[in-house]
């Protein structure tokens, strides 16, 4: 079965025409063999939903839903063409539709438009438990073509457009006509029109309808309006709305069916016209399980930060003092404390002990012991490296002295200065601001590095010195 096509007059051979098979009783739908086992489950993961989630963001999922349904609907039937790309771009956010003119142009963008306030219509009916009636789809069929002012159909003198009318069952028959097969497929004739809609909303209220399945809801529902194909225009988009209202009613999503899947929708409703019902039925489920795995997603998704915002909120913590770089800190420190070790090379050079006392420097990679070190200060992570200066006294004088040196940088959030030298026993031996070695060492810094330096070497001297007396009083010689 096609989907609002229209009639064509046959050229070359006179064609075939099946007669209207009136669409079956609820009772004789119920016949075809359905497990629900599968759709089940994916309906409880909507009830988890409805229990965990965020009500503002499962709400906001279903309505992207719906705009999936709503930017389809239309491009099924031919109206426009639509791509995934620009329904999920569409869908993502309402602010989105505002643009759609500029993307497809005013026609499409009414005819979304449309399309969205008619499912608006059917969740309200649907939330609120109002019944299905005549007088309810001829205004679903006005909102859902509202900007729609004709419609083409074919003449023994070619196509021509007329007026469209809204809410208003057809006056003429609008059997398509398949090229391919030179078949004319039959819908109810306009006389026969109102009374099959009248049995159709029959049996959309019976207590066996409303115990069914909502799969089972939508698929006979559709199917029995499109069997009938009541307007002049518009029936595939109100089959789908009607469809909808169901699964809204018995799970909460609509009918999302995506222009790309037309092929196997129309195969499900040609196989319903010969009696299979079930290829049609399994259609409608896999849609909808389609639909609540992408409404699922959007909510796990949306329970997660945009990862934008996660960027943003980690910025400020990729920085340091002066908003410098981590990093950058990290190798100003280390740079601190190789100017303190150059001033310890410097003050050895430039005072030279005389015998039996000698001075030297040397740097280490690591393992070094630091104890004590200062709690509102840190080292640079990984980096063990020290410099340090040592005093030996030559026997019978014998002793020896050493001092280990390194720096590090304070903790976020106190007070102190930016930057010490700290020795091996926890000391802090100088310090510094931000500003006194970037971007470069100032010749301040330098000079007190060195003043600190001549201060160390002296009191490793004066340590050495007395174990030198030490030693030689313990020999005898003193």
């Amino acid at each position: 079965m096609t989907d609002d096509a229209l009639a064509q007059a046959a050229e070359a051979v006179e064609p075939h025409v099946d007669p209207y098979t009136p669409f079956p009783s609820f009772e004789e739908w119920l016949r075809t063999p359905f497990d629900s086992a599968a759709l089940d489950r994916f309906i409880a993961q909507v009830d988890e939903l409805k229990n965990s989630a965020d009500p503002t963001t499962l709400g906001e999922a279903i309505n992207i839903a719906t705009r999936w349904a709503a930017v389809n609907t239309g491009a099924i039937e031919g109206l426009f063409e639509v791509d995934r790309g620009f329904t999920y771009s569409v869908a993502a956010s309402a602010a989105m539709l505002q643009g759609i003119e500029n993307a497809k142009g005013q026609f499409v963008a009414n005819s979304i438009s449309d399309a969205m306030r008619a499912y608006d219509f059917v969740l309200d009916a649907a939330t609120g438990a109002h019944p299905v009636t005549e007088v309810w789809v001829r205004e679903l069929h006005e909102i859902v073509a509202a900007s729609q002012d004709t419609y083409m159909v074919i003449t023994a003198v070619g196509a021509q457009d007329q007026a469209l009318p809204k809410g208003v069952y057809k006056q003429y028959p609008n059997n398509p006509l398949n090229l391919d097969s030179s078949t004319v497929h039959s819908y109810a004739p306009p006389a026969d029109t109102s009374s099959e809609m009248a049995r159709l909303v029959a049996e959309l209220r019976t207590d066996t309808f409303s115990a069914a399945h909502p799969v089972l809801q939508a698929a006979y529902a559709h199917y029995a309006f499109v069997c009938i194909h009541p307007f002049a225009d518009g029936n595939g988009r109100v089959a789908r709305a009607l469809a909808s209202t169901f699964l809204y009613r018995g799970v909460g999503v609509p009918l999302v069916i995506f222009a790309d899947q037309k092929a196997d929708y129309l195969d499900g409703l040609e196989a319903a016209d010969k009696g299979s019902h079930g290829q049609f039925v399994r259609f409608v489920g896999e849609r909808l399980i389609d639909t609540i795995g992408m409404v699922r997603e959007q909510v796990l998704t949306a329970a997660l930060p945009d990862v934008q915002v996660q960027l943003d909120a980690l910025q400020p913590l990729l920085s340091g003092q002066g908003g410098l770089a981590h990093q950058e800190i990290d190798a100003i420190t280390v740079r601190v404390r190789e100017a303190f070790g150059a001033a310890l090379n410097k003050q050895v050079a430039e005072n030279p002990l005389s015998e039996p006392m000698s001075a030297s420097t040397q740097g280490y990679s690591g393992g070094i012991p630091f104890n004590n070190l200062p709690s509102q200060y840190r080292r640079v992570p990984g980096d063990g490296s020290s410099v340090g200066v040592q005093v030996i006294s030559a026997a019978p004088a014998t002793g020896m002295q050493r001092r280990d040196y390194t720096s590090m940088t304070r903790l976020p959030g106190t007070d102190a200065e930016d930057f010490i030298v700290v020795s091996s026993l926890g000391e802090i031996v100088m310090s510094g601001y931000l500003r006194e070695v970037h971007p470069t060492i100032s010749q301040a810094f330098v000079f007190r590095a060195e003043a600190a330096a001549l201060r160390e070497l002296r009191a490793v001297t004066a340590q050495t010195a007395v174990m030198a007396e030490a030693a030689l009083r313990k020999a005898g010689y003193l």
